[in-house]
């Protein structure tokens, strides 16, 4: 009986895991609802992005800025500023759609939306592939 119990709280809590850090993206022509992990996003943002920003997305002074900047996060912007970078008070964000993939960013912004975002949405696949295919026009309408 306890070892049937222990297995039914095992199964529940990965039940549990697994649905509140991933997020279905809806699909399109060009997705197919592939699914965006905030928890991936994390492991990847510890990688390659807490260097700058900080572990807990309080930023470094003079290296990058901090992140818990609400409402901000969950804009178009903030996602053309993981894929093509961003220079701000002399200091400049690399872009990484060199670097990483459509599925990597998602899962980087969809982490970083849940984490600090105001209303976290995860972004679809198909728009990072957007993104990083159409160069930032600065000035353009």
């Amino acid at each position: 009986m306890c070892k049937r119990l222990r297995g039914i709280a095992a199964a529940l809590a990965l039940a549990i895991l697994s649905t509140g850090c991933a997020h279905r993206a809806p699909s399109n022509a060009t997705d197919s609802g592939a699914l965006v992990s905030a928890y991936d996003g994390g492991a990847i943002y510890r990688q390659q992005c807490s260097t700058c920003h900080g572990a807990r997305g309080e930023g470094v002074a003079g290296v990058a800025p901090g992140l818990r900047i609400g409402a901000a996060l969950d804009t178009r912007a903030a996602l053309l500023a993981v894929a093509w970078g961003r220079r701000a008070n002399g200091a400049a964000m690399p872009g990484w759609c060199a670097v990483l993939s459509d599925r990597e960013i998602a899962d980087v912004v969809a982490y970083l939306r849940v984490t600090w975002g105001a209303r976290p949405h995860p972004p679809r696949i198909g728009e990072v592939a957007t993104a990083c295919r159409r160069p930032v026009r600065r000035g353009a309408r």
